[in-house]
């Protein structure tokens, strides 16, 4: 688990996506093509991608009071699992940890696509195109897996989504003490009418590397509260026959992909 950790604080996010774009700015990633209304309300672009590591959502607004209605958003990155179902499904061991934070290695990645079947929050993708950055570096590889990497790569003492934030949505300090503000929130918010207010992220898979304060259930936030982790018999099972079929391959990453493919099904089988 990572020293330290992000706390996401839903109350006070103002849906601005300075965050989105500072991700994108920090990291080189293109844009999208979005529509207005890609997702409920207000969301744009839809969902997290291979080209946005970072996103602000806009869950349906509660007008049960027309004279005051009650927006909930949400900025969602990966959560940076501390016993991360993606790693540990991962053939290739393209995924490792950093400091406490998950991180994909682009050399490594077959774009096999096990690790975005097995995030039960969606992050990771896989690119469907190339994009160079202004260095003429290749950051976004076609057919490999993407997500955030807690600014790690491209290192900076504050994540840039952090940096930008105007409204103390999002801090960035050592875990603990995330952990003791996100209490005194969610005491706060208790106090000020929100019955169903919650912490999320103190005992899942671990514990997450994103600490998130809820005026609600997590329910409502799309956030399970007991997620499911890996079958890691199946996962290593898959692994071994991957182990055999990938020395056949020569190296090719289509080859590799249907090697996986078939170790997973002799997997299931088993």
């Amino acid at each position: 688990m990572a020293e330290k950790a992000f706390l996401v604080d839903t109350s006070k996010c103002q849906g601005c996506r300075g965050c989105q774009v500072a991700c994108k700015q920090w990291n080189g990633l293109p844009g999208e093509k979005t529509e207005f209304f890609a997702g409920p309300e207000y969301t744009n672009p839809a969902k997290l991608s291979a080209i946005t590591w970072n996103h602000v959502i806009f869950f349906p607004i509660d007008r049960s009071n027309p004279e005051k209605p009650i927006w909930t958003i949400m900025h969602k990155k990966c959560f940076h699992c501390a016993d991360a179902n993606c790693l540990n499904v991962c053939p290739e061991k393209a995924i490792y940890k950093k400091d406490g934070w998950t991180i994909i290695d682009q050399d490594r990645c077959i774009g096999c696509g096990a690790c975005v079947n097995a995030c039960v929050y969606k992050v990771p993708e896989l690119a469907e195109f190339h994009h160079k950055n202004d260095a003429g570096q290749h950051i976004i590889k076609k057919d490999k897996s993407h997500k955030c990497n807690a600014c790690t790569l491209n290192e900076r003492e504050i994540p840039a989504c952090v940096s930008v934030c105007p409204a103390g949505a999002l801090l960035f300090d050592y875990r603990p003490k995330m952990i003791e503000y996100a209490k005194k929130r969610f005491k706060e918010l208790k106090e000020q009418g929100f019955p169903n207010a919650s912490i999320y992220g103190l005992d899942q898979y671990g514990g997450l590397g994103v600490i998130t304060v809820l005026r609600d259930k997590p329910e409502k936030y799309d956030l399970p509260i007991n997620p499911p982790k890996v079958d890691m018999t199946k996962a290593e099972n898959t692994r071994d026959v991957y182990a055999l079929l990938s020395t056949a391959t020569f190296g090719v990453p289509a080859l590799k992909r249907a090697a996986y493919r078939i170790s997973k099904n002799v997997a299931k089988d088993a």
